[in-house]
């Protein structure tokens, strides 16, 4: 790869971690929740129900990277918090009607999103050190 292929990815890199960087607190907020009050749990789902998607529609219209890498990063950022907010919409429901079957749903959703986002990682890191 040419060096000015790496300074463009590296940049468009450090534009969409500005727009992914928004869903740590939000993650780490729902994850907190869970050994909280009814009502945390409650606040926690509907706060990142309401922000994520908004971070997932500036996801799927940030630029499209040149590098096929950095294409395969961006796609599976996109589903990896597409899985997470099913996951959050699946806990909603959960903690107003539990049942084994949401249950199962949550911890589907969750594992596909932590699956995507390891995979994620290890895309842009594998294009950063060429």
């Amino acid at each position: 790869m040419k060096e000015e292929e790496r300074i463009e990815g590296a940049q468009w890199l450090q534009e969409f971690f500005k727009i992914r960087d928004q869903l740590g607190p939000l993650i780490t907020r729902v994850s907190k929740a869970q050994d909280g009050s009814y009502s945390d749990r409650i606040a926690a789902f509907s706060e990142a129900l309401e922000r994520m998607p908004i971070i997932l529609k500036a996801m799927k219209e940030a630029p499209q990277p040149k590098h096929k890498k950095l294409r395969n990063y961006k796609k599976l950022e996109e589903q990896a918090l597409d899985a997470y907010i099913k996951s959050c919409e699946w806990g909603r429901k959960a903690l107003l009607e539990p049942n084994r079957v949401k249950q199962s749903a949550i911890v589907f959703q969750s594992s596909l999103a932590s699956s995507y986002w390891e995979i994620a990682g290890k895309e842009a890191q594998n294009f950063l050190r060429k």
